[in-house]
């Protein structure tokens, strides 16, 4: 017998630790409840706990068997390896600081061998050579190899352990890779051909809204990009240098840990942040007069969703108009998307903050006015979500935004020493 500890893997199909293991003998799998990550908003801890009962019922299908215990890794994982006698534990390989720590612990404290495979990563986040900026990162991207098949047929074992309840305060989308497989068939049929032209809506229908099911590995990153590049086209080729952007996030926070806690660009650690209450509960609850940063910031309280356009949008408006405190943001931010991946959003925000992340440079600020007129030009999003404002002109806005941003081209400059300020950036 041996074991397949799921993490953020939470499929059957292109996943290399279950076939392995299932090479050497009957398998069971094993998803342990980890209080470090159930420790999250209520819609994010019920996305999780629908994914790994949507797991369960997978393997149930094949005849197999999921454990489900509740508690930390180091202590649970030997726990089921003893019960069920396993010779080996089988899981793909962490890049988190928190993975590897947690890895590292299990390693110690189980009786039996813990084989870490390569996750299907389109560039593995493990290079030897550090990289910060995007494009050269990219170009190590060599094409993507066939998604391995799911297992047919599962040994028989009993299961131990209930997947708890959890209310969702959002409507959550239709749970397992079942239904991440129908809706990147769908998104690759309908709408992958104009995905370059459409991307940046702010609705976020020119996109695939497959996130969620990237975040927790329900889909396979690795499966989307062979089937999008099989199909072909400009569309394809822009969706997948967006799905590279991911791996890039990986890359970052393992090459790049202390990211989680201070800018990349290290000059930043001086910046004079505001610690602003009543700014951020108006950014946060969507009341600042600035009609994209509210509409924007009501649709994730209310979904788990936004589109990238407007996450960009909202963040800078947050970390370079309102000055407030990156880090607090950034968690505040992900806890509220469904797709909340730490990596990714450490990536986004330190991006759209001028902090560090690829070559986007500090006085690269996003006027929101003229992004959502170019990105909403019929104004059907700002109608669903802030339908007060008439237009995309602020209505007694919290900040005036010309002098707001130019408060913090001051500041910025006094760090990295440019000389002049340079013209406003439209995006």
């Amino acid at each position: 017998m041996v074991l397949v500890w799921h993490r953020a893997d939470l499929r059957l199909h292109d996943h290399p630790a279950l076939l392995e293991a299932l090479a050497r003998g009957p398998a069971v799998g094993l998803v342990v409840l980890d209080p470090h990550n159930l420790r999250t908003s209520p819609r994010r801890r019920a996305w999780f706990l629908e994914n790994v009962r949507a797991l369960r019922k997978a393997y149930r299908a094949r005849g197999g068997a999921l454990w489900v215990l509740e508690g930390l890794p180091w202590e649970k994982v030997p726990e089921a390896a003893r019960r069920l006698r396993a010779k080996a534990v089988y899981a793909l390989r962490s890049y988190t600081p928190y993975g590897r720590y947690r890895d590292g612990r299990v390693q110690e404290a189980l009786p039996v061998p813990l084989h870490l495979l390569p996750a299907p990563h389109l560039i593995p986040p493990d290079l030897p050579r550090a990289y910060r900026v995007y494009t050269p990162f990219a170009r190590r991207f060599q094409g993507v190899e066939a998604p391995l098949p799911a297992p047919e047929a599962l040994p028989r074992e009993e299961e131990e352990g209930e997947v708890p309840g959890a209310q969702s305060d959002v409507p959550l989308p239709e749970p397992g890779e079942e239904a991440a497989r129908g809706r990147l068939r769908a998104f690759l049929e309908a709408k992958l051909a104009s995905y370059a032209e459409e991307r940046d809506r702010l609705d976020g229908e020119g996109g695939s809204r497959l996130s969620p099911y990237f975040a927790l590995g329900v889909l396979s990153l690795r499966e989307a990009a062979f089937r999008a590049l099989a199909q072909g086209g400009e569309g394809a080729r822009k969706w997948v240098s967006e799905l590279l952007w991911r791996d890039f996030s990986y890359h970052l926070l393992h090459r790049f840990p202390w990211m989680a806690e201070r800018p990349l660009d290290r000059r930043y650690e001086a910046f004079p942040w505001r610690e602003d209450e009543e700014a951020f509960q108006a950014w946060y609850r969507g009341q600042t007069g600035v009609p994209l940063v509210d509409a924007a910031m009501r649709e994730l309280r209310a979904t788990g969703f936004l589109s990238n356009r407007a996450r960009m949008v909202a963040a800078q408006f947050a970390v370079k108009y309102l000055l407030l405190p990156w880090r607090r943001c950034e968690e505040a931010f992900r806890h509220l998307l469904l797709d909340g991946d730490r990596a990714v959003n450490l990536q986004g925000w330190q991006w759209a903050g001028g902090l560090g992340v690829d070559a986007a440079p500090y006085f690269r600020v996003f006027n929101p006015v003229l992004q959502g007129e170019k990105h909403d030009p019929e104004r059907r999003w700002l109608r669903r979500w802030a339908p007060e404002y008439p237009s995309y002109a602020p209505k007694d806005p919290v900040v005036d935004l010309e002098e707001a941003r130019r408060r913090y081209l001051e500041l910025a400059r006094g760090l990295v020493g440019q000389a002049t300020l340079p013209p406003e950036e439209a995006g």
